[in-house]
């Protein structure tokens, strides 16, 4: 979403604006004001230019709030949260990984429309027994009353990725067990929601209500991010069905940690892979990447060992050779890992990058 700027952190979450955020903060100030000047036209001008920035200014702060509340369940499920961006079609909580399980995306989902629905419910309150005594507070409660209710009610329309689109994922997943299908059903569902924005929005401008003119803005936002989702979903799945030990470096060389590391063996075993396996007389086991020769003084790599060149497995990033492509992508992505070794019942059986990951996912695209 292009470059943001970083405002701190809240509960250790990274929040950020867009610089797309700044155009749509002047625009909505315009508009309340308009719409201040339209139903309290007694108002000093200053008071209604006033009222309106402490209004969209309430307003984000009502989006925040929406995107912290999944953000708090994401981390209170296990699921690491990099950071709060707001935007120009409101806002995102960026999780380091999907959720697991039906259950998880659910609660994860459902969460933000409801606290904006209780936002809502909490300010048509306050109105209603306040609104009464000030205009200028009265205009503030309702506007955010309305707004609040129609983030809660808008963000539970069933369509990816609107909030109401991952409820629905989560529900056809728990019902099929088949997270794939449920994608696809989601995805499809939202890019038909965009469409119908789109063309009811474009129809009731026609009419006259050009402010009618951002539903049919936002529905082609909703149907291109829809539509752009597809393929990274794809490429996951894809991914759900290799092993990460296909994708390992073949043929990883276990050697002696007493050998002289500038023995022909060796060289062989680093001419073929930027790592490579020691074992030192039986467990424990350790790895010589070529990083580390290449980080030692020629004068003692004459006489040095794979020994004590090694760094211990135990230091080195490792998964189990079993695991999931898919979910040992996402943990090299949280943990900023470019290798891993791969270990079966304690054993080291190889090594895995990020690029072999990748060329596994290339040939299975080929396959198909």
């Amino acid at each position: 979403m292009g470059s943001t700027i970083r405002l701190g952190k809240i509960f250790g979450i990274p929040l950020g604006i867009n610089y797309s955020w700044l155009i749509v903060f002047g625009l909505v100030i315009f508009l309340m004001s308009a719409r201040f000047s339209e139903f309290y036209p007694h108002w000093p001008l200053a008071s209604r230019w006033a009222v309106a920035v402490l209004t969209t200014v309430l307003f984000f702060l009502s989006v925040l709030v929406h995107e912290l509340s999944h953000s708090l369940v994401a981390l209170a499920k296990g699921i690491p949260v990099r950071g709060i961006t707001l935007f120009i079609f409101g806002g995102v909580s960026l999780l380091a990984h999907e959720a697991q399980r039906p259950l998880t995306e659910f609660l994860v989902s459902v969460v933000g429309p409801v606290t904006s629905l209780a936002l809502a419910l909490v300010l048509g309150l306050s109105w209603y027994l306040f609104g009464e005594y000030n205009s200028y507070l009265s205009a503030i409660l309702f506007t955010l009353f309305a707004i609040n209710l129609s983030l809660g009610i808008f963000n539970m329309l069933p369509g990816f990725p609107l909030d109401g689109g991952r409820v629905l994922r989560a529900g056809i997943w728990g019902a099929t067990g088949n997270y794939w299908l449920a994608t696809r059903l989601a995805i499809r569902a939202g890019q038909g929601l965009g469409v119908i924005m789109v063309g009811g929005g474009i129809a009731w401008a026609l009419t006259g209500e050009f402010e009618s003119f951002w539903i049919a803005l936002v529905g082609g936002f909703l149907f291109y991010v829809a539509t752009t989702t597809y393929r990274p979903e794809a490429t996951r799945e894809l991914l759900r069905s290799c092993r990460v030990a296909e994708a390992m470096t073949a043929g990883w060389t276990l050697l002696p940690g007493h050998i002289p590391a500038l023995s022909t063996e060796a060289l062989l075993a680093l001419s073929r892979s930027n790592y490579l396996g020691v074992l030192v007389g039986g467990p424990p086991y350790g790895v010589v990447t070529g990083q580390a020769v290449a980080n030692t003084t020629s004068v003692f790599l004459q006489c040095a060992t794979l020994g004590q060149l090694m760094a211990p497995l135990d230091s080195f990033p490792t998964m189990d050779a079993d695991l999931g492509a898919f979910e040992a992508m996402e943990r090299m992505d949280a943990e900023g890992w470019q290798a891993a070794a791969l270990v079966r019942e304690g054993i080291p059986v190889g090594i895995v990058s990020r690029p072999e990951i990748l060329l596994l996912l290339q040939l299975r695209r080929r396959r198909r």
